[in-house]
């Protein structure tokens, strides 16, 4: 019996450590606003390039987001709109354009900058074939009314 209660114990200690769920946010829409409308302008100019650029891969439009000397801080891709441009084309043809942004938790904006968070689901290494949610953010300076600068939490992938 000290057993189990000494089990049940451990099972509930280790369950109150991890991390709540990352859950979408309801209502994306209200995401956009904010009583500045230089703000709310820059959060429609990111979360419409998002949607339409980045998940529906639509590069012929991307010139109408980004600056031609965009920065670049993902190790994976190369800066300017030649390199974003170069890279995502490897991801496929365009898709549909989703009236919304898989995954987006929030978005801020200050200044010229606008963060975006994610949902981010991955394999938990601890308990082969399941899942845990984390965090992933995207975040864009824009300038001029078009994106100029992009940072992210990518990293490289292992080689071996």
């Amino acid at each position: 019996m000290k057993f189990l209660i000494l089990a049940a114990a451990l099972a509930l200690s280790s369950a109150a450590h991890a991390g709540l769920p990352v859950t979408p946010a309801k209502d994306q829409q209200a995401l956009l606003k904010s009583n500045n409308p230089l703000l709310a302008q820059n959060k429609k100019l990111v979360y419409d390039f998002t949607r339409i650029v980045l998940y529906g891969l639509h590069l012929d439009q991307a010139q109408k987001f980004m600056r031609d000397d965009y920065i670049q801080h993902n190790p994976n891709v190369a800066t300017g709109l030649n390199g974003f441009l170069a890279y995502f084309s490897k991801l496929g043809g365009p898709r549909p354009i989703s009236n919304q942004v898989s995954g987006l938790v929030s978005m801020q904006a200050e200044g010229d900058i606008v963060t975006m968070s994610f949902v981010s689901q991955l394999d938990d290494p601890d308990h082969p074939g399941t899942k845990y949610t984390t965090t992933w953010f995207d975040m864009f300076r824009v300038q001029d009314g078009k994106i100029a600068e992009h940072w992210d939490c990518d990293v490289k992938p292992l080689t071996k």
